[in-house]
């Protein structure tokens, strides 16, 4: 038998600020028939890390079910809000990229700290897959990155993806076009031609003191070329932000032979709301940690 252990909720401290997260430990073998419990010999320790406006527990609560499948299979596990989120300190609207680089790189001190593990993962979604790669440039321990719908880097990919953007939502609009409820809830105000347009042109980049908080101080694609460690991707084949991301780091790793395996899951989209998709996630990140050699 198996018993999982409640996370247990905890703080550490970077910059100055207090970072709330919820540290899992892996489960507990209880012997049959004697009562002694004995800890399942660890596999290592994840760092979750969430999106740009999420906070620890992910989208639709797939990071705290992706930690416990961790738990499960002996990992250490760290769930965290990034500064400015969920219930850390920190102002939210001024944290750039490289802020929460740096509280993931203190991430990964606290869990190395509170496990002894030395085998270390970057775990994120979305934007916090991109900080996850930021974080490991920093980190010479850091050798595992699991990736779920990056985004690319670069502005002119960011360029690029805001026209795939825009082209998938105008092929939806197309077709809602020629569907007579979606008039009548025009008419009626329901919805509205302006928000339509913004949504095909994207939202607009948030900004401080005129710099894009997404870009970094540092060109990460150049630092990403020099970390020696392996990587997997996953991408939704409905998504065309992940895609565009695919598009970029497919090509970037197989050029320089960096040991990378890229997932698709087809019919899924940014945030993997399907629990099929979610699952089917979560499944091919378990397989990848526990074949080390792949």
């Amino acid at each position: 038998m198996a018993d999982l252990k409640p996370e247990r909720p905890v703080t550490f401290v970077c910059d100055g600020l207090r970072l709330t997260g919820m540290l899992g430990e892996p489960v507990v073998e209880r012997a049959v028939p004697a009562r002694s419990e004995t800890p399942r010999s660890s596999a290592g320790a994840v760092v979750l890390i969430h999106g740009w406006a999420g906070y620890r527990i992910g989208p639709h609560r797939m990071l705290l079910r992706a930690a416990r499948r961790l738990n499960e299979i002996g990992f250490h596990t760290l769930r965290f809000d990034l500064r400015g989120r969920g219930d850390s300190e920190g102002d939210g609207p001024a944290v750039g990229l490289d802020e929460m680089i740096a509280d993931s790189v203190a991430a990964v001190d606290f869990i190395k700290s509170e496990s002894g593990a030395h085998r270390l993962v970057l775990a994120g979604i979305c934007s916090g897959a991109n900080v996850a790669i930021g974080a490991a440039t920093l980190r010479h321990d850091v050798k595992e990155l699991t990736l779920w719908s990056v985004l690319p880097f670069q502005p002119e990919a960011r360029a690029g993806q805001r026209a795939r953007r825009a082209r998938h939502y105008l092929r939806q609009y197309l077709a809602k076009a020629c569907q007579w409820q979606s008039w009548k809830r025009l008419l009626r105000g329901e919805s509205s031609l302006r928000g339509a347009a913004r949504t095909m042109a994207g939202d607009a980049a948030p900004l401080r003191d005129g710099r894009n908080l997404k870009d970094s101080d540092r060109n990460l694609m150049q630092a990403f070329a020099a970390w020696r460690g392996r990587a997997l991707f996953v991408t939704g084949s409905l998504d065309p932000e992940g895609m565009a991301g695919r598009e970029i780091f497919e090509p970037f790793c197989r050029e320089r032979q960096m040991p990378a395996r890229f997932h698709l899951v087809q019919g899924a989209t940014h945030s993997y709301y399907d629990p099929a998709h979610e699952r089917e996630v979560i499944d091919a990140t378990l397989r990848w940690l526990q074949d080390k050699e792949s």
